[in-house]
């Protein structure tokens, strides 16, 4: 039987704005499941968390660049809780450097954590989503559309 509390998956939860997201929730009576790369860094914002409300927070270590690492974020959530109804998509990453400068890794990370990294937690968390009748909600960066100094490559492009 699930919970009549309600719960929330935020993933990059372990600082930053997931980290707000999750105190806020908790202060509002919302049980957060948090995840980072990281379990040390997932466990020790959660227990962070939980002297606010004890028992309100859950730490789990979750990649979103891996499906099955999704999934089974979502398993230990409704194994903890029975439900799930609210996910949080705000893990991201930025590399700020001229095109010159930016590696193919470091593009292809941006590109795996930004973007494949939604669309996985949201088909892991989507049948739980639909169950509690929930929320998906997305965060992303201003960078993605405000340019920054050096951004572009910094001698002149000429038609080749």
């Amino acid at each position: 039987m699930a919970d009549s509390i309600k719960t929330a998956l935020i993933t990059g939860g372990s600082k930053g704005i997931g980290y707000g997201i999750a105190e806020v929730l908790i202060k509002e009576g919302i049980k957060v499941a948090i995840t980072s790369r990281s379990s040390v860094a997932a466990e020790l914002a959660a227990s962070k968390l939980n002297e606010i409300k004890p028992g309100y927070a859950l730490g789990v270590a979750a990649d979103v660049r891996d499906l099955a690492s999704q999934q089974k974020a979502v398993e230990t959530i409704l194994g903890q809780w029975g439900q799930l109804d609210y996910v949080i998509a705000n893990a991201g990453v930025g590399h700020f450097a001229s095109i010159q400068e930016l590696t193919p890794e470091q593009w292809h990370e941006t590109i795996d954590i930004n973007l494949t990294g939604v669309f996985y937690t949201a088909k892991a968390a989507l049948e739980a989503l639909k169950k509690s009748e929930g929320y998906f909600i997305t965060i992303a960066s201003l960078a993605g559309t405000n340019f920054f100094e050096n951004g572009l490559p910094t001698m002149p492009v000429s038609s080749v």
